[in-house]
C-alpha cells in the first residue's frame, strides 16, 4: 500500500514543466483520446507539446497557461497530481485574451485560418468567466494516485493560495459533464452547477470528445469556511510543534 505521509503541495517550478503538459494535455482528454486544443488549432500532439513549452516557460500571469499557478502534488518525490489557477481578471484582462494572444504568437495564421468559420460551433461550449472569481483549470492525478483525496487537497490548496480572507471571491472551474470522475470531485466540495452547455450538432464532434460542459461554482461563504478550517488546522499544528518543543 503507497505511504502518503510525504504528500507534499507545491509550486510549479521550470523542473516540473514537462508534468505540467502531461497534466493540461490529460484534462483536455478527460479519459477520453482526444485533444480538442489539436483539433481546434490543427496541431499534432508533438506540436502541441512543443507550443506548451513555449508558453510555460514564459510564465505570463493570471492565465491558464502560467506556469506559476500551478500546484504540483508530490508524493515521496514523485510528482502525483496538479492542478492550475488564477484569478480571473485581476490585472484587468481576461484568460481568453491572454490566452488568444499567446497562442497567435506561436502558431502559423493559416492553422487559425478556418476558426472564424467554426467560431460559432466552437464557442457553443464556452462559458464566460466572472471577474474577480477563483479559476481552477486542468486539473490531473495520474493513475496510481487516484481515490486517494489528492486532487481534493490540490482544489483546496489551490483555492486556499489565491483567496482573500477579507474578501473571498467565488471559485469556478469548466468540466465535461460526462467526466465524472471530475466532476463529482468538485461536488463533494460543494460546487454547485452554476450554468451547463449542450449541443446536439454532431459536428461538436470534430473537435470535443463530449458534447456537454458545466461551469461549477463554490460560493463565497464556502470559500471562507475553507479558509477558516486551514487557519485552524495551522494553529492546531502550530501549537502541536510547539508543545513537543517544551517537552
Amino acid at each position: 500500500m503507497t505511504d502518503f505521509s510525504d504528500l507534499i503541495i507545491r509550486k510549479a517550478t521550470l523542473n516540473d514543466i514537462d508534468f505540467i503538459i502531461e497534466t493540461i494535455i490529460e484534462s483536455d482528454k478527460s479519459s477520453s483520446t482526444i485533444v480538442s486544443a489539436c483539433n481546434i488549432f490543427k496541431l499534432s500532439l508533438n506540436e502541441y507539446k512543443e507550443l506548451l513549452r513555449e508558453i510555460l516557460e514564459l510564465d505570463f500571469p493570471n492565465n491558464e497557461y502560467s506556469l506559476s499557478g500551478f500546484l504540483v502534488a508530490e508524493i515521496n518525490g514523485k510528482p502525483a497530481g496538479a492542478l492550475g489557477s488564477w484569478i480571473e481578471g485581476i490585472d484587468g484582462t481576461s484568460n481568453a485574451i491572454y490566452k488568444s494572444n499567446l497562442i497567435l504568437n506561436f502558431i502559423d495564421s493559416e492553422k487559425l485560418s478556418h476558426l472564424k468559420e467554426e467560431a460559432t460551433l466552437i464557442n457553443c461550449l464556452s462559458f464566460s468567466r466572472i471577474f474577480g472569481t477563483i479559476q481552477l483549470e486542468y486539473g490531473y492525478v495520474i493513475p496510481e494516485f487516484r481515490r486517494k483525496g489528492v486532487f481534493t487537497k490540490l482544489i483546496i490548496k489551490s483555492i486556499i493560495k489565491l483567496a482573500n480572507p477579507k474578501l473571498p471571491p467565488a471559485a469556478q472551474t469548466i468540466v465535461y459533464t460526462d467526466n465524472k470522475q471530475s466532476f463529482f470531485s468538485f461536488r463533494k466540495l460543494c460546487f454547485y452547477v452554476k450554468e451547463e452547455k449542450f449541443t446536439k450538432d454532431n459536428r461538436i464532434f470534430d473537435y470535443f470528445a463530449f458534447n456537454s460542459k458545466v461551469m461549477l461554482e463554490l460560493s463565497a461563504q464556502c470559500v471562507n469556511r475553507l479558509l477558516e478550517i486551514e487557519t485552524a488546522d495551522r494553529n492546531i499544528s502550530q501549537n502541536e510543534k510547539q508543545n513537543k518543543t517544551s517537552v
